[in-house]
């Protein structure tokens, strides 16, 4: 695993922000830490993403893709890369929830909320496919990689379990009210998702239950992360920095030329009413500017006096879904 840590994530500080996976609705391989490693970012960061990570869009922000060719890459670059970006998500909330303490800092427990916001958002992102889409391409490639292939398997969600059953860290007890409202929006996003892309069938773990000794809990792991083109090995604060803004830039080009739900293969009409309430199609048309300030928040703390670190969040558009 050396050539990963020494080459590979050092690279991404130099690559161009747009090119991301080398092509259009490209793919890269993420690579992080088993464990979140505290602190992130750095000037240059600051710099390349400026657009992102100031409140005015920059003049010379780098022009992204055009329309996807067909349904089945953009969803397929969607299923992906909103994936990876939703486990750098989960492992920025664990190492914030980790180092809780009393008394809360409002920005820090503002920000834990815009993490579980920011992970709804990638849940509507990734579901966003039509059911046939999900049916034809997605749902037999997880089958293809085990026939038990299961979201529980998830190698950083561990961390941040309980938090989001609505336990947050007893250290942010007396502000954690808005915490706790926002891990319930998320079940109502997650079940809402269930119903819309699987409404008559179980799942596959369900569907491949039966005798037969179960995998250990590592092999499941790797399983998954390889499914998810994920390696572990060690990794710098600013190496997982550039891995987050480079994600959040390819989701925001994404969303920019296709919106959420593109007209030619909409799957707007799909949702069942959970998805379809006020609180939920807020996270929707905010996609964007959530991404931002996650961004924002991912790099200002190594780089407190930075102009684009100091300012507050405004004035980012939103793409509408």
């Amino acid at each position: 695993m050396r050539a990963l840590d020494s080459t590979s994530t050092v690279g991404l500080l130099e690559t161009g922000v747009s090119e991301f996976g080398g092509r259009a609705y490209g793919l890269e391989p993420l690579i992080l830490p088993t464990d979140p490693v505290h602190g992130s970012g750095d000037d240059q960061l600051m710099r390349k993403y400026a657009d992102l990570l100031g409140p005015d869009p920059s003049p010379t922000a780098p022009a992204g893709p055009g329309a996807a060719d067909s349904a089945e890459e953009l969803f397929w670059f969607r299923w992906i890369t909103g994936h990876q970006l939703t486990f750098l998500l989960w492992q920025e909330l664990g190492r914030r929830a980790a180092g809780a303490v009393a008394p809360a800092q409002s920005d820090e427990v503002a920000a834990a909320v815009r993490l579980v916001r920011g992970y709804s958002a990638m849940l509507l992102y990734t579901a966003s496919c039509t059911r046939d889409v999900y049916h034809r391409v997605i749902r037999p490639s997880m089958a293809l990689h085990h026939p038990a292939f299961s979201g529980s398997w998830a190698r950083d969600y561990g961390s941040v379990r309980a938090l989001l059953r609505g336990r947050p860290p007893a250290a942010w007890a007396d502000r954690a009210d808005a915490l706790v409202e926002e891990c319930a929006l998320n079940e109502v996003v997650h079940e809402g998702i269930a119903l819309k892309l699987v409404p008559d069938a179980p799942s596959l773990l369900q569907a491949a239950a039966g005798p037969g000794r179960p995998l250990p809990r590592d092999v499941r792991a790797v399983l998954y992360d390889t499914y998810f083109l994920t390696l572990r090995a060690p990794c710098s604060p600013a190496e997982i920095a550039a891995q987050l803004l480079r994600r959040v830039r390819a989701v925001c080009d994404d969303l920019a030329a296709n919106r959420l739900y593109p007209a030619s293969v909409s799957s707007r009409s799909e949702k069942p009413e959970a998805l379809r309430a006020e609180r939920v199609e807020e996270i929707e048309h905010t996609v964007p500017g959530l991404l931002a300030g996650i961004a924002l928040d991912s790099v200002r703390r190594s780089t407190p006096d930075s102009p684009a670190a100091t300012r507050p969040m405004e004035g980012h558009g939103s793409h509408g879904a």
